[in-house]
């Protein structure tokens, strides 16, 4: 089982060469499904909604996706909170959670972005008491199939993030997390790539963050993405990044599978 991570797409900062580099090293790479942590628009109107939509159909495999901060209305107020999420729901896809199970793998995406936060940076994100127990359904200890839970915001430290982020629940979540015993958290937000592994002697999460994939705000960091393949006992993780208009691997990181 061969994954692709993507995040931080932000249609509307993108360049027409990425895109197009980006397109043949999916088609390359052939993986069985993509994943997208989020924020497909900059500034979440039509337009931007609909070059995202066109990407997505472009695909050559099926995707699952939860939505990021940017892909709520940036400038209509009225319709951040009101329907905040009808373009997303409408041009992206009509769930804002996400949710896979084959012999392989179970996937588990949440929406961890807000209309508004207890805060004064609305792009910060919370994972709510109904979130956790949407995740605790799906995932059981005994499962031995590998388990990967996706949000948009990092709910974990990382060395370097250039940005600070607020994420309301996030100590909960990260218990919880650990409670399941799940493989692998994917993330985006902060466009900066970074593998992180977190737990105890009986179990070890890897926390994955992505680059932004297409996006010229690259905060010190080249347009990037990962990829995972999923074996019966091992997990390989890579870390590709832009490098003379291609995408190529620079970073390998493997992880054995608790028993």
């Amino acid at each position: 089982m061969k994954l692709i991570h993507l995040s931080d797409l932000h249609f509307g900062t993108e360049t027409d060469d990425i895109v197009t580099a980006l397109h043949r090293a999916v088609k390359e790479i052939q993986p069985d499904y993509v994943l997208i942590s989020g924020d497909f628009t900059q500034v979440g109107n039509e337009k931007e909604f609909r070059i995202a939509h066109m990407f997505l159909n472009d695909l050559p495999c099926p995707f699952l996706c939860v939505p990021g901060n940017h892909d709520v209305p940036a400038y209509d107020l009225w319709e951040r909170f009101t329907n905040p999420y009808e373009k997303y729901t409408k041009y992206i896809s009509p769930s804002l959670s996400a949710h896979h199970e084959d012999d392989a793998m179970i996937i588990g995406g949440i929406n961890s972005a807000r209309r508004a936060v207890l805060h004064w940076n609305w792009a910060n994100g919370a994972i709510s008491n109904q979130q956790r127990e949407w995740l605790r359904n799906k995932y059981k200890t005994d499962d031995s199939r590998w388990k990967i839970c996706m949000f948009h915001h990092p709910i974990h430290k990382v060395d370097d993030m250039p940005l600070d982020v607020t994420v309301f629940g996030r100590k909960r979540t990260l218990e919880l997390i650990q409670e399941l015993e799940i493989d692998l958290v994917l993330t985006g937000h902060v466009h900066h790539a970074s593998i992180i592994s977190r737990g105890n002697e009986e179990h070890q999460t890897i926390y994955l963050s992505a680059s932004t994939a297409l996006s010229s705000r690259r905060r010190g960091q080249e347009n990037g993405f990962n990829v995972i393949e999923l074996l019966d006992d091992k997990m390989i993780i890579e870390i590709y990044k832009m490098q003379n208009s291609n995408f190529s691997a620079v970073e390998k990181f493997e992880k054995t599978k608790s028993l």
